[in-house]
């Protein structure tokens, strides 16, 4: 099994990685310490799972997610943080993360994590979200799936639907106004709307609570 690790704190990979050589997983262990030489990565297909940082250089944990949702990638990807946030989570969760685990987690509960992703299980118990609240992220997805929104789109449309400004969503997001702009106009054309009023009403009707 090849694992890839990205983090920039080179103690927290030296320490990932000699505990998984250390496991019974059979892992060879690859290491990364930015978003975007791990997108690349990814990109060779022959990972078997990823084991990402939210705050990364160059290319943050949401935007390798994102990247790697737009390009399809078939690699089962966790979450490993030291956030708690549950916007953190959720948004995680949106962008197709398989599990959101504590960086405080034991060695033996990211062992058996690596194990249940592979097998196909998406897990976010004990991660501060309740069932109904993954139903509801599952449910937000698929409706973004069905109207040709991409996960980040759906994002920014409910940033938009709260009434902020496209600058409020590129600082919340991460993102440069243009951007930003540029999913707007993806998603007026996606719901038939001219405007972010008419986008959001629209959103409404169509089911998006």
């Amino acid at each position: 099994m090849k694992i890839l690790l990205v983090d920039d704190h080179r103690m927290f990979l030296d320490g990932m990685t000699a505990m998984l050589n250390g496991s019974d997983l059979d892992a060879e262990v690859e290491t990364s310490s930015n978003g975007r030489d791990a997108l690349q990565r990814l990109q060779e297909g022959d990972i078997d799972i990823a084991l990402i940082d939210l705050r990364l250089p160059v290319l943050d944990g949401f935007s390798l997610l994102q990247a790697l949702a737009e390009q399809e990638s078939l690699t089962p990807v966790v979450v490993v943080s030291a956030s708690r946030d549950p916007e953190d989570i959720r948004r995680s969760m949106a962008l197709g993360a398989m599990s959101f685990i504590p960086k405080s987690s034991s060695g033996e509960k990211i062992i058996q994590t690596i194990r249940d992703v592979m097998e196909g299980k998406t897990l976010f118990e004990g991660a501060g979200l309740s069932d109904n609240s993954i139903d509801f992220l599952q449910e937000s997805k698929d409706w973004a799936a069905l109207h040709n929104i991409t996960p980040r789109q759906l994002e920014v449309l409910r940033l938009v639907r709260k009434g902020l400004s496209n600058q409020a969503i590129a600082e919340e997001l991460f993102l440069s106004v243009a951007t930003v702009k540029s999913h707007l106009s993806a998603i007026f054309h996606a719901l038939g709307a001219q405007n972010r009023s008419e986008s959001s009403k629209k959103a409404h009707q169509l089911g998006l609570d």
